[in-house]
């Protein structure tokens, strides 16, 4: 069993529970949120209705799967758009909205409001902390926050909350301050012991240290763990970011509407000591969360891929109820990590979106096989992608790649390019274009990367 179980109270409950428990305490969970959604909130009651949902049928989790229908951002936006700010999902009166929070809209449909009670505030500060507490971050620690701060989305406060509940010293740095400037503060402290950044932006930082001439596990040698979210990324790279800065790298997942952190990395972190992912752990006590194949409906089987569908079990205003995530994880059961937690599992660096395909010529482009293709390669410092539409009216796809300083060797270069491209055309069946260019001239991303674009929607039009 973890040795956090020792050292937090209100962890130890839960982690020491036996499946069987959690199970029942979700279902009891469960239908305690029916019967008040049913009573007081309009948006679920008048859904369900439409679909002859007997609340009172519901008396297992699979009764609870087989029952309630699916909602959708669509839906979110279309209640919200209906009946502004909230929409009839609030389920509470007004004055009793204690926050904002707001969803990023990088799907291209629209953001969606969540009024938060003053329960709901005290509950996503919670679910920040406890992934960083399970990392090892401890009272008297300092932690250096990289995401941008403030605002009204969910990750603009939440990780200032956790950090505050674990007792520690927070820096929080993101979206006020340059790369060079983290870096100046960070080298100012008199150590870090703790960071928190999106996958693509410890990335980011890492080159610009070593850029700089300065060894990160040199550097700040009293290091516990860097903590990473947002995207997926290859194993070695993985691998390599732990090497570099010499501490475990941990990974959690989370979202708006899952009000913070629902899953994160046990103490195996994200790479296994045989060299195999990690597991981040669902919050299971919290959550209800189903990984389904899209096209049948049905729950994936371990170690297969299926859209996350959502239940918020402790949320009171805008909770979400088998809610479609558009999030394509890989599920595996609780017992198949052997740390002993009794929690359900999703495999780390392997977080992606079904919206973010791409489809060229009937086959799939998934942006984070193409990550995980190219970030094998140590030497690759950035990269971004684009399909267009070329004069001809052609379909191409493009890759314009920056390599680290020092990669100077031209017949190497020319052979990592040529194997990249057979390994792509193996894995998408579509051979790209590859173009090297300098890193200055590729986008840096401060959080979530857009590292591709589909342009074909312009070209069509500059056909006519």
């Amino acid at each position: 069993m973890q040795s956090f179980v020792k050292e937090s109270v209100a962890i130890a409950r839960i982690a020491s529970m036996s499946r069987q428990e959690l199970e029942s305490l979700q279902l009891l969970k469960l239908k305690r949120l029916l019967n008040r959604l049913w009573i007081s909130n309009a948006f679920y009651r008048k859904k369900w209705e439409g679909k002859g949902v007997e609340i009172a049928k519901i008396k297992t989790l699979q009764h609870f799967t087989e029952q309630i229908p699916i909602c959708t951002k669509a839906n979110f936006l279309q209640d919200q758009n209906d009946n502004p700010p909230f929409g009839t999902r609030v389920g509470l009166r007004d004055e009793v909205i204690a926050m904002v929070n707001l969803t990023g809209g990088t799907s291209g449909q629209g953001q969606e409001y969540y009024g938060r009670s003053q329960k709901d505030v005290m509950t996503q500060a919670f679910m920040h902390f406890i992934p960083w507490f399970m990392a090892g971050l401890r009272r008297g620690d300092t932690a250096v926050n990289c995401v941008p701060a403030g605002g009204m989305s969910t990750g603009g406060w939440g990780p200032a909350e956790g950090i505050r509940l674990a007792g520690a010293t927070g820096f929080h740095l993101g979206g006020s301050l340059s790369t060079e400037g983290k870096i100046s503060v960070m080298q100012k402290l008199r150590e870090v012991n703790f960071i928190y950044a999106s996958t693509n932006y410890i990335h980011t930082l890492t080159q610009a240290l070593i850029k700089e001439d300065l060894d990160p596990a040199k550097t700040f040698p009293k290091m516990k763990s860097v903590f990473i979210a947002a995207e997926g990324y290859p194993i070695e790279w993985a691998a390599n970011l732990r090497s570099t800065w010499n501490c475990p790298v941990h990974e959690g997942y989370g979202s708006t509407q899952g009000a913070g952190f629902i899953a994160s990395t046990c103490d195996q972190s994200v790479v296994r000591s045989d060299g195999k992912r990690g597991q981040m752990h669902l919050f299971e006590w919290a959550h209800i969360v189903e990984v389904i194949n899209p096209e049948t409906g049905l729950h994936v089987s371990p170690g297969e891929e299926g859209e996350l569908i959502l239940t918020n079990l402790d949320i009171e205003s805008s909770p979400v109820v088998r809610f479609s995530t558009r999030d394509r994880v890989r599920w595996y059961p609780f017992n198949f990590c052997n740390c002993g937690l009794p929690w359900n599992t999703l495999e780390a660096g392997g977080i992606g979106r079904y919206d973010d395909m791409i489809k060229v010529r009937g086959n799939n482009i998934w942006p984070v096989t193409i990550d995980s293709i190219i970030f094998k390669n140590n030497e690759v410092a950035e990269y971004t992608g684009r399909v267009f539409v070329d004069s001809g009216s052609k379909t191409n796809v493009e890759i314009c790649l920056a390599f680290k300083p020092g990669t100077d060797n031209q017949e190497k270069i020319n052979n990592m390019i040529q194997i990249l491209r057979e390994q792509i055309k193996e894995h998408t069946n579509i051979w790209v274009e590859i173009k090297v260019l300098p890193a200055s001239e590729l986008p840096e991303y401060s959080y979530k990367a857009r590292r591709w674009l589909d342009e074909r929607q312009k070209g069509y039009k500059e056909s006519v």
